[in-house]
């Protein structure tokens, strides 16, 4: 009996702590949806700004040397703690890495969001961690679930995808490692952080792409597909990974570092003489999911070198939706010679290169399914699982683990 009473009343602590990281960063989440849509229509209704890319970089580069201490190392720093707790997830890194990112955008730094979501939801679950009442029953256990329930709930909320998000705080720690004690508490988290954000009137952008029936040419298809997908995602980390390295050892003032790689992108784009590589890259979206416009067959290797730039100078944002847009238009520059409709390919390939980057892919396969149905969740299945096994453990997090070696 009273082991029972014991599994209820840590059930009940999930449940209720769960919630309460969902509700703060649902909230947090929808903030950061709403001012970035007024932020990218700023920059577009503006085109000027993009000129200003490497002075925003240093303002935010500023703001970080300022205040941002252990903020800055983002990411890293929260799969450091859900490890390891030691107790170093600062409450500022919320709004630093809010301001930075909208930052990054304002001058069409091309980032993504989730990371910034991520942040700002264990940031705000370590804020519940300092409250000082004894019968939160904070131990340093407790503690770490309360990091993976704010990973579950940025995710979650921002893409509006509360399964994908739940599994993605167990998933996402350590490679060949899913963290089974946070299954309650990263669910709820995610759950009640859809649903809140939902309630402040956010709206996720959905496609409906054919799905086509499994039959074993498709599934050959399918696994020759992983092979590019792999190599994609791995591309991307090493030189994202490789142009940080590189420009924190030559570039050692941060100001420098974020200035140079602000013009270059500016460069490049007035080389390539538009924007539409600039900021999330979603605009393609429509074109490969609905047929709305002509997509060049270089156009996710031209994704790829801008958010490498952006993301290997110093700037500030997520790496995810930049990874969708790319996997998407690899997926439409593949579908001739696979002889498959390029918004069936083009959905497969969204999710495919997230899953092999960052090494998540039962995460990316039910984040698949809630975004495009289940008629793609055997198609996602086995392009994510052969991608992610082809792309070694290379990956977007410079803070993983490898658990059990692929």
């Amino acid at each position: 009996m009273d082991g029972l009473r014991r599994r209820l009343f840590w059930t009940g602590w999930d449940l209720g702590m769960g919630s309460l990281v969902g509700l703060l960063s649902g909230t947090a989440s929808a903030l950061f949806l709403w001012l970035l849509e007024r932020t990218v229509l700023l920059r577009v209704q503006h085109l000027w700004l993009v000129a200003l890319l490497p002075l925003f970089g240093i303002l935010a580069t500023w703001l970080y040397q300022r205040w941002g201490q252990e903020a800055e190392r983002g990411g890293t720093l929260i799969l450091d703690e859900v490890i390891e707790f030691q107790g170093r997830v600062p409450t500022r890194m919320a709004p630093l890495v809010l301001a930075a990112t909208l930052l990054s955008h304002l001058g069409g730094g091309s980032v993504g969001r989730e990371g910034t979501a991520v942040q700002m939801g264990a940031s705000l679950a370590r804020t519940i961690g300092k409250l000082p009442w004894r019968w939160l029953r904070l131990t340093r256990s407790r503690q770490r679930l309360l990091l993976m329930a704010g990973i579950s709930a940025g995710f979650g909320s921002l893409f509006g995808t509360p399964v994908a998000g739940a599994v993605f705080g167990l998933e996402a720690i350590a490679i060949g490692k899913i963290k089974y004690e946070g299954l309650i508490i990263c669910a709820t988290s995610s759950i009640i952080g859809n649903a809140v954000c939902l309630a402040w009137g956010t709206h996720h952008s959905h496609f409906h792409p054919a799905a086509l029936p499994p039959t074993l040419p498709l599934a050959i298809k399918l696994a020759l597909f992983a092979i590019p997908v792999a190599l994609v995602a791995g591309a991307f980390s090493e030189l994202t990974h490789g142009l940080g390295a590189w420009s924190r050892k030559h570039l050692r003032n941060p100001y420098l570092r974020v200035a140079i790689g602000g013009f270059l992108v500016v460069l490049l784009s007035m080389a390539l003489q538009t924007t539409a590589y600039m900021n999330l890259g979603t605009e393609w979206l429509p074109k490969v999911f609905q047929a709305a416009g002509p997509v060049p067959p270089w156009a996710f290797a031209l994704k790829l070198l801008f958010t490498a730039l952006t993301l290997g100078f110093g700037f500030k944002g997520g790496e995810v939706t930049p990874l969708f847009v790319i996997g998407a238009l690899l997926g439409a520059t593949l579908a001739p010679v696979l002889g498959l409709p390029v918004p069936f390919i083009a959905a497969v390939g969204f999710v495919a290169v997230f899953a092999a980057a960052s090494n998540t892919p039962l995460a990316s396969t039910l984040l698949g399914v809630e975004l495009f149905g289940a008629g793609f969740a055997a198609p996602i299945l086995i392009t994510c699982f052969l991608a992610y096994v082809l792309v070694g453990h290379r990956g977007i997090y410079g803070g993983h683990r490898v658990d059990t070696p692929k």
